[in-house]
């Protein structure tokens, strides 16, 4: 497992020392991303500060498919923003984070850095979840100061097992790692961290992270290149301990559903936030009413557009009073209207085509599946539990854009970009 010595800081320090500085921002930066906002923000900005104007220096390489989705992706958010159908909200605002967010995935993805590298950056970002984990617990169980778990920059219960759920699933492909290497001091280490992040979303308390970990988990081991014996041992433990937390012992996010479900509200009124969303695109179609305009949005603005129609309008059929539409897909219909939207669908459609080639590609090789499954956890989680969260956003967004610049930019320097051959 150790990829990165003393010995490789000093050869990167006196070789090229723009890059070690580079290198220390972006270490600083995944060191605070789950548990300090402001450093956060620092470390990002010193890292694509620096990162930029190193790859400026370079030979610009041939664009590939990735280069447009970004640029789409951004440009479909400037546009919101110019043109909103709510003005002197916080449509810049919510064009800047998408620009950041996206200028990081994009500029990781064109870095130089070579595979012991992009393994330490790997590790690190797991490694870097369990200080802000632990003290979650403490604050769970120990102080009893909040009533679910959360991780302290994360915030939310629901945003905070996203992201322990794309880390869970990037400990999974850490450990597989590890089995195609044989090194069995290693997997017993990456196995006790697995499981450690398992119960962290177990207890979570999200359904909706609940769910959608598990079945990445399943898919990871089906798609392992593990023993049929490991896969059977491993699975069918995974199997009991998923039917005891179910029906014999209901983990507390079990007894949140059957408690909804008593009381008719399984969905926990996201039926009522999802109408409101859909109404709420209807006031911008094409571009949107702009990125966090959400909160801007009035009840009587509905109310015209309703009666306008010559329907019959009932307050009670809408909920903006949550700070987002709890669906991103709805999230982007509502914030960048019909555009961003389809631009966001070719987003999570074109990393899909890559992961599928990688998998066909790489399959023997436990260098490259590392990255490939963590970016197929973070493509699992953003747009699974999309279904019933808006999960693309401040640290998922840049969370999952670290899992997806690193499998880019691996895929880029072995030259395998070119997806639809």
């Amino acid at each position: 497992m150790p990829t990165f010595s003393l010995a490789s800081l000093k050869k990167i320090y006196f070789k090229n020392k723009l890059k070690f500085l580079e290198l220390i921002f972006l270490s600083l930066f995944l060191a605070f991303l789950p548990s300090f906002e402001a450093p956060k923000n620092i470390f990002l900005g010193g890292y694509l500060i620096i990162a930029l104007y190193r790859q400026s220096q370079l030979t610009s390489s041939k664009w590939s498919v990735w280069d447009w989705v970004f640029l789409s992706l951004i440009t479909s958010s400037l546009l919101s923003a110019l043109f909103p159908f709510v003005t002197g909200g916080y449509e810049w605002r919510g064009f800047r984070n998408m620009l950041f967010w996206v200028i990081f995935g994009w500029t990781l993805y064109r870095s130089e850095y070579n595979e012991s590298e992009k393994k330490y950056l790997f590790i690190f970002a797991i490694l870097m979840t369990l200080p802000p984990l632990i003290w979650g617990l403490m604050e769970y169980f120990v102080l009893q100061t909040k009533n679910a778990l959360q991780l302290h920059s994360v915030g939310h219960v629901n945003h905070s097992a996203i992201y322990l759920c794309m880390i869970t699933g990037s400990s999974l492909s850490l450990l597989f790692s590890q089995f195609q290497k044989g090194q069995k001091k290693y997997v017993f280490i990456a196995t006790l961290l697995f499981i450690f992040l398992t119960y962290s979303v177990v207890i979570s308390q999200s359904r909706g992270a609940f769910g959608i970990a598990f079945l990445l988990i399943y898919s990871m081991f089906l798609l392992s290149k593990a023993s049929v014996k490991t896969k059977v041992l491993y699975l069918t433990l995974l199997s009991t301990f998923l039917v005891t937390i179910v029906f014999i012992m209901p983990a507390p996010v079990i007894e949140k559903q059957i408690a909804n479900q008593e009381n008719h509200i399984v969905l926990s009124y996201r039926d009522l936030v999802w109408h409101a969303a859909y109404e709420g695109a209807k006031l911008n179609p094409f571009l949107g009413i702009g990125g966090g305009n959400w909160k801007h949005i009035h009840i009587d603005q509905i109310k015209s557009a309703v009666e306008s129609r010559g329907e019959i309008f009932n307050a009670e059929d809408f909920a903006f009073q949550w700070g987002h539409p709890h669906n991103i897909y709805l999230s982007n219909l509502v914030d960048r209207g019909i555009l961003g939207f389809i631009i966001f669908l070719s987003f999570m459609h074109t990393w899909l085509i890559t992961l599928i080639k990688s998998y066909k590609k790489f399959n023997q090789d436990s260098k490259a599946m590392l990255f490939i499954m963590g970016s197929f956890s973070a493509w699992s989680t953003i747009f699974g539990i999309g279904f019933v969260n808006t999960t693309f956003h401040h640290e998922n967004a840049l969370l999952a854009l670290f899992f997806l610049g690193l499998h880019l930019n691996y895929l880029r320097q072995k030259n395998q970009l070119k997806l639809f051959e």
